[in-house]
């Protein structure tokens, strides 16, 4: 028992492999450097896990 039409089309939207990439968030403002415990306070989201690794550097585009 053959289905019709027998194959997929082109461009059928499909499950995948989502995530586990490199996210970018620019222009995040710095509220407070708190050296004892370690901590930087963003004020904003920051993407990823709890516990996951973080960069901070300068911003490239000022904002406006």
């Amino acid at each position: 028992m053959a289905q019709d039409p027998g194959r997929v089309f082109p461009g059928k939207r499909m499950s995948g492999h989502l995530g586990a990439v490199r996210v970018t968030t620019q222009n995040l403002v710095i509220v407070r450097v708190d050296t004892t415990k370690n901590l930087i306070l963003i004020r904003g989201a920051v993407p990823g896990s709890k516990g996951g690794d973080v960069l901070v550097r300068a911003a490239v585009k000022v904002s406006k």
